[in-house]
């Protein structure tokens, strides 16, 4: 069995080290999913990189947080999509803040929801939440 700090430090730096390639995200999430019996932790490595990188890197990590659904859903390891539809909101108030910082990053939250609950990933009351939080943000005066 691997090490799960090592494993924990070595899915930190992959998030850090997204980028917009659909091939970084495939090797994250495959990284996630080779240490499925870590999912918990992996999950809190994900919010954790949310709150802390730049406005671009969380845009990315939304994208991989697709691929990781799509994936894990392939491979029957449900956790994955359980986690993250239940932390979703969360997801997009730090890709898309309130405060306008994340303003560029309305597209990408928007492109997920429209792709999310096609695969069945992503719940309709919880897609209405999520619209709603950046309808208002979008629609803010500034």
């Amino acid at each position: 069995m691997a090490d799960p700090f090592d494993v924990r430090m070595r899915f930190t730096s992959q998030l850090q080290h997204l980028n917009a390639s659909v091939n970084s995200s495939q090797k994250a999430a495959h990284y996630a999913l080779k240490y499925r019996d870590m999912d918990e932790d992996l999950h809190s490595c994900i919010l954790e990189q949310l709150e802390r990188n730049s406005m671009n890197n969380r845009a990315n990590i939304m994208y991989f947080i697709e691929h990781l659904c799509d994936m894990a859903q392939r491979e029957n390891h449900l956790n994955f999509v359980r986690m993250m539809q239940k932390d979703i909101l969360m997801v997009v108030d730090a890709v898309a803040p309130s405060d306008g910082s994340g303003a560029a990053n309305v597209k990408v939250v928007r492109r997920n929801e429209t792709s999310l609950p096609s695969k069945a990933l992503l719940h309709p009351s919880t897609r209405t939440g999520s619209e709603n939080i950046h309808q208002t943000r979008r629609t803010r005066p500034e």
